[in-house]
């Protein structure tokens, strides 16, 4: 049975194998290929975690909350920033126990109290977003355009996002959908948190530059 860190090294392997193609064929230079291997090495660590996260879905019944939880979580991690793990492990770890979270909370908790929880907790995102986004990383930090613009975009986004889970609650007697992009939101603003805490903390030796879903 291969091993999560048999599963990382072919990740590399293969990263490694995508610069070496490109280069071969001219599309990227030689000189590059250190930061290329690295973007390479991301992208397919993010493929992987999606790709777990969706089969997890899939094998347990969960399939349309999950791809509800994984389109918001996505789509604001990608804008307000915020923690980043050292390592594609890391990374990997941290996205499967926050959906384990979010699958046993909406497997378990009683229909009638999601509803008031997904209000708290899209209350929470909002008001986190709005307060801390964007938060960038020790390796790459933000520069003043930079987050003034991510600033006005992760409003913008949140305030869309919670609006919408007002619409689909709205919308359905059931309140998983809506439940499903609340703890998305919801778990990226846990992820501003805790990156702000750790950038205000310094430069820790090994980290990645950018480890995200």
């Amino acid at each position: 049975m291969i091993s999560v860190l048999q599963v990382m090294k072919m990740i590399e392997s293969q990263a490694k194998k995508m610069s070496s193609f490109f280069i071969s064929n001219g599309v990227i230079d030689e000189r590059d290929r250190e930061k290329f291997d690295y973007c390479y090495e991301v992208m397919l660590s993010t493929l992987l975690n999606v790709l777990a996260v969706v089969l997890i879905g899939a094998v347990t019944g969960f399939l349309p909350q999950t791809v509800y939880f994984l389109a918001a979580f996505v789509l604001l991690k990608n804008t307000v920033g915020g923690y980043h793990a050292c390592s594609h492990l890391g990374c990997f770890l941290c996205t499967l126990c926050t959906y384990l979270a979010f699958r046993l909370l909406g497997a378990f908790l009683p229909a009638d109290v999601l509803p008031m929880l997904l209000v708290l907790l899209a209350s929470f995102a909002a008001v986190t977003v709005f307060l801390l986004a964007p938060v960038g990383t020790e390796n790459k930090p933000l520069g003043r355009k930079q987050a003034v613009r991510l600033k006005r975009d992760s409003r913008l986004l949140v305030s869309f996002i919670v609006l919408f889970i007002l619409f689909l609650l709205a919308g359905r007697a059931e309140a998983d959908l809506p439940f499903s992009v609340s703890f998305g939101i919801a778990a990226v603003a846990a992820s501003l948190i805790a990156g702000k805490i750790k950038l205000d903390k310094g430069p820790v030796s090994g980290s990645l530059p950018d480890q995200s879903v």
